[in-house]
């Protein structure tokens, strides 16, 4: 794939947290939920599985073709869909992009127009208002202010690929709106991926800006999602040592696709303007 060495900046005065994994935006905690055993993590329940099935039709009727009006979405790299098949003979699928806006879900979402994915929510969010609007569009609650809530989680995302379905990861946890660069990512995904002896499908969301009349009416940028080539937990080497070694393949291929290398990519970063958070993480 011919690499674009040019990386859009948005807006240049928007400012970002200091420390990974911290979101720009405040959340006010709506449910109280008690993350134990018997929490549904995963909605599954008769009631929700028609929720879901309402969504879907919704999504596949009209919120995918207004991604690509909103954005002018262009999809590169879809033939690589096709490659993690091969590798895997399976239908489970893990893919992980960078999370810039509450679109990019969309965004991936679209490049298979008939298929659904779920992924980890993090639990400001399930608690929020709009909690079961996102659970209910596929989201698995992440409690991650509570260890074995967190564990709970995970098996239920296990669960998604035992049952041969997608699921999608956003490894740098927090949305930062319209960022340029690849931030640091969590192992929790990998770890998965290694364990369920599966490949990781890479991608990224890359802005551009509006030419033309777009550029008079639209507030927001258009966007190219570039679907990576699968990356292969590397069997040679040990668990631990394996599952840092896809993590780091895995950015590094990201970085890539959005034309930079590790110099050019932590030099990016380092010229956005911050502020300042206390480090109240997600892990």
């Amino acid at each position: 794939m011919k690499k674009d060495n040019k990386v859009y900046i948005h807006d240049p005065n928007l400012r970002y947290p200091d420390t990974d994994f911290v979101h720009m935006i405040d959340t006010p905690k709506v449910y109280d939920f008690n993350y134990d055993k018997d929490f549904p993590y995963r909605l599954k329940d008769k009631k929700s599985k028609f929720m879901k099935f309402l969504f879907k039709i919704v999504i596949f009727l009209i919120v995918k073709p207004f991604v690509y009006f909103r954005y002018l979405l262009i999809i590169e790299g879809k033939k690589n869909y096709r490659t993690y098949r091969k590798l895997t003979k399976r239908k489970a699928m893990i893919t992980i992009s960078n999370h810039t806006t509450e679109w990019d879900s969309l965004m991936v979402m679209t490049s298979r127009y008939f298929h659904f994915f779920e992924f980890p929510m993090w639990q400001e969010g399930a608690e929020g208002k709009s909690g079961y609007f996102y659970r209910y569009a596929g989201g698995i609650v992440l409690p991650t202010s509570i260890y074995k809530g967190m564990q709970y989680a995970y098996e239920a995302l296990r669960e998604v690929l035992k049952e041969d379905k997608w699921l999608h990861v956003f490894p740098e946890a927090a949305c930062w709106a319209f960022y340029p660069a690849i931030r640091n990512f969590g192992v929790g995904v990998f770890k998965l991926a290694v364990e369920e002896n599966l490949p990781i499908l890479p991608m990224v969301v890359k802005y551009r800006k509006p030419n033309f009349i777009w550029g008079i009416f639209k507030k927001h940028p258009n966007a190219k999602l570039i679907i990576g080539e699968p990356v292969l937990p590397d069997i040679t080497l040990g668990a631990k040592e394996r599952i840092n070694d896809l993590l780091n393949r895995s950015r590094k291929e990201m970085i890539s696709l959005l034309g930079l290398d590790e110099t050019s990519n932590e030099e990016l970063r380092k010229s956005l303007p911050t502020y300042h958070v206390e480090k109240k993480l997600l892990f």
